[in-house]
């Protein structure tokens, strides 16, 4: 028996959950736009990195505008028993995806990072692929969402593909700070802390993705119980 089948859908709860796909498909574009921001930030063109966050802010905006929209919904009335708090949870891990993006690209905002600095990231795909597999985890949570009709069959095995890309995410982050860290004394202290305070917080798109992830698996336990 699918999830939803199982929850008996009413117009209610379907538009419920076209919310969170739009949310989740605004999320997305937020992610791709800052994924785009490291091709400026290579060629070092920061008129074009700043005109790209402006892009970056208005999708965090619109999802987060889609988020409360949502969660008034959810809080109108009766809804399905007993996991309206983790709908609840699930949207705020959605939002902080967001957040996560536009709050990572407002740290290089900050200042210019030296242009050593940017030369000695770019010197491998380390940065590329660590933020594609950020992103490919949050693409991966939307068809986790999506699929929920499906059975948990089809949930376990694309939630078990996004838990190795925010695993893959995390080794990545930490082979960027290694090697910037180990050339320390060729770079501006500033500048090695905004590429730590970016890549902490832009690492947090692939653990929320995976955190959304384990709300989800609490969705399908109730839903199959």
């Amino acid at each position: 028996m699918g999830l939803r089948r199982f929850f008996s859908l009413r117009r209610r709860e379907k538009e419920v959950f076209s919310f969170i796909d739009r949310q989740l498909g605004l999320t997305i574009a937020a992610v791709e736009h800052l994924n785009a921001s490291l091709g400026y930030l290579k060629t070092h063109d920061f008129e074009a990195f700043e005109r790209n966050y402006s892009e970056i802010d208005l999708l965090e905006k619109k999802a987060d505008d889609v988020h409360r929209s949502t969660v008034d919904r959810i809080c109108e009335g009766a809804f399905f028993g007993g996991i309206r708090e983790d709908l609840l949870n699930l949207l705020e891990k959605v939002d902080n995806i967001a957040d996560s993006a536009k709050d990572s690209a407002k740290t290089l905002m900050l200042r210019r990072l030296d242009n050593s600095l940017v030369n000695c990231l770019f010197e491998d795909d380390s940065l590329i692929d660590f933020m594609s597999n950020c992103l490919k985890a949050v693409m991966k949570l939307r068809d986790v969402i999506n699929g929920l009709e499906k059975g948990r069959d089809f949930a376990f095995e694309h939630i078990r593909a996004l838990e190795e890309y925010e695993e893959k995410a995390d080794e990545l982050k930490m082979q960027v700070l290694k090697r910037a860290f180990e050339r320390a004394d060729e770079f501006n202290v500033l500048s090695l802390l905004q590429l730590q305070d970016f890549m902490n917080i832009a690492d947090n798109i692939a653990d929320n993705a995976e955190d959304a992830s384990d709300i989800v698996l609490i969705l399908i336990t109730k839903g199959y119980s």
